[in-house]
C-alpha cells in the first residue's frame, strides 16, 4: 500500500519529474497528467502533516469527527483535498487574484486524463505547469 506520508512524498518528486521529462518531449497531456498528480500527491502529504498522521486512513480517521460524512483522502479530486488545508481564506492573501487563477486552473485537473488519446497543446500545458508550481509553493507555505 503506498498511501504513506513517505512513499507520497517520494511519488510526488517522481511525478513532478516524470511531468517536466514528458514536457520536454513535447507530450503535452501526459506532462499535464503527471504534473496533477504530483500536485494531488503533495496536498495529501501536507495534510498528513497539518493532522499529524503518517497515512491516509489515519487522516480520514482524523478528519472524520469533524464531517458529516464519510472521508476518503484517496480521491483524485484536487478542490476536495483542498478543503481540508484550512488554506481557503488564503487565497485572498497578498496575491490573490494569482492565487485564485492557479487555485481554479489547478481544480481543472482530471485522473481521467491518462486516458486522454489527444497529445494537447503546448500553450495550455505550459500554462498548466506554471499554475501548478505557484500552488505548490502556495501550498508549501500555507498549509
Amino acid at each position: 500500500m503506498h498511501n504513506g506520508k513517505t512513499e507520497l512524498n517520494k511519488a510526488m518528486i517522481r511525478r513532478r519529474a516524470d511531468a517536466l521529462c514528458l514536457r520536454r518531449q513535447k507530450h503535452w497531456r501526459g506532462a499535464m497528467y503527471l504534473m496533477g498528480y504530483a500536485l494531488e500527491c503533495k496536498l495529501k502529504v501536507r495534510l498528513m502533516e497539518r493532522y499529524n498522521v503518517d497515512n491516509l486512513k489515519q487522516l480520514d480517521a482524523k478528519l472524520q469527527p469533524k464531517q458529516k460524512k464519510p472521508i476518503d483522502t484517496k480521491t483524485h479530486n484536487i478542490e476536495y483535498l483542498f478543503s481540508f488545508t484550512g488554506a481557503r481564506s488564503r487565497l485572498a492573501g497578498v496575491q490573490g487574484d494569482q492565487n485564485l487563477k492557479d487555485y481554479f486552473l489547478c481544480q481543472s485537473w482530471r485522473a481521467e486524463w491518462r486516458y486522454h488519446p489527444g497529445q494537447g497543446q503546448e500553450r495550455e500545458c505550459e500554462q498548466f505547469f506554471e499554475a501548478v508550481e505557484r500552488f505548490l509553493q502556495f501550498i508549501h507555505n500555507n498549509v
